[in-house]
C-alpha cells in the first residue's frame, strides 16, 4: 500500500505548477544576464543610460501622456497590417501547396521578398504613401507577409497527397479538405508563420514609423534620438522589446503548445 502510494502520480495542480516552474526559469535566468550585461556596459561605456535611468524615462513619458497614446496608435497599426498578411499569406500559402501553376508563379516572387530587408519597404512606402497610417500599415503587410506564404506553403505540401486523393475519389467538397485534412496539417506550421512574421513586421512598423510618420512607438524613439537624449530613446527601444517578448511568451507559446498537444498524445 505504501509502494503504491509512493508511485502514485502527483496531482494536477501540482504537475501543472511544476511545469509553470521550469518554463519560467529559463525567463528569469535571461532577464538576469541582459540586465547584468546592461548594467556592465554601464560602468564601462561612455553614455549608456542605466536601466533605473531608462524606466523613470519611461515614467515621464507616460506622466506627460506619450506612452500609451503612441504604444495604442502603433498596436493598432500593426495588428490591421498583420491580419492582412495573415489572411493573404495563408490564402497564398495553401494555393501554392495544392497548385503547382501557382507554386510556380510565386515562389521566385516570395523568395526575393524573403530577401528585401525590411528597412527597404520602410523607405518605399514612405516614398509611395507619404506621412500617414497608410505607411506603417503596408510596411507591416509587406514586412510579414512572405514568411507566412513559404511555412503555409511548405507546410501545405507536407499534407499527404495520397490522403487528399482518396477525398477527392469519394467526392468530399474542396471546403471539408481544405478544413478537415489541410487546416490541422499547417496548424503548427502557421504559428511558426505568425512568429517569423510578428518579428519582420514589428521590425518594420518602427522603421516606417521611425521614417514616415509623426506619431507612434518608432516616431517618439526617433524624436528622443534627434534630440541626442539616449534615456528616452533606451525607454522605447524597451517597449519595442518588451512588447515583442510578451507576445511570444504570452500569446504565441500557449497557442503553439495548445495546436501541436496531438504531437505528444
Amino acid at each position: 500500500m505504501i509502494t503504491q502510494a509512493l508511485a502514485s502520480p502527483a496531482p494536477a495542480w501540482r504537475r501543472h505548477l511544476r511545469g509553470q516552474t521550469t518554463s519560467l526559469f529559463p525567463v528569469v535566468a535571461a532577464l538576469l544576464t541582459i540586465l547584468g550585461a546592461w548594467q556592465l556596459a554601464v560602468v564601462f561605456g561612455n553614455r549608456i543610460p542605466s536601466p533605473a535611468q531608462t524606466i523613470d524615462s519611461l515614467v515621464s513619458e507616460a506622466a506627460i501622456g506619450q506612452l500609451w497614446g503612441n504604444l495604442a496608435i502603433s498596436m493598432n497599426r500593426f495588428a490591421l497590417g498583420l491580419a492582412l498578411a495573415l489572411v493573404v499569406g495563408a490564402a497564398i500559402g495553401v494555393w501554392m501547396g495544392l497548385s503547382k501553376w501557382a507554386d510556380l508563379a510565386f515562389s521566385d516572387v516570395n523568395a526575393a521578398a524573403l530577401a528585401i530587408p525590411a528597412v527597404i519597404w520602410a523607405l518605399l512606402t514612405t516614398m509611395w504613401f507619404g506621412f500617414g497610417w497608410l505607411t506603417p500599415v503596408v510596411t507591416v503587410f509587406l514586412s510579414g507577409l512572405p514568411f507566412v506564404v513559404v511555412n503555409i506553403a511548405k507546410a501545405t505540401r507536407a499534407v499527404p497527397a495520397d490522403l487528399v486523393l482518396m477525398s477527392r475519389a469519394f467526392g468530399v467538397p474542396r471546403r471539408n479538405v481544405l478544413r478537415h485534412i489541410v487546416a490541422p496539417a499547417v496548424a503548427g506550421s502557421t504559428v511558426a508563420a505568425v512568429r517569423f512574421a510578428i518579428m519582420s513586421a514589428w521590425n518594420g512598423l518602427l522603421l516606417a514609423e521611425w521614417f514616415g510618420s509623426t506619431s507612434g512607438v518608432g516616431w517618439r524613439s526617433r524624436y528622443w534620438y534627434d534630440a541626442n537624449q539616449l534615456d528616452g530613446f533606451f525607454a522605447w527601444v524597451l517597449v519595442f522589446i518588451v512588447v515583442l517578448v510578451v507576445a511570444d511568451l504570452l500569446v504565441l507559446g500557449p497557442v503553439e503548445r495548445r495546436v501541436t498537444r496531438w504531437r505528444t498524445a
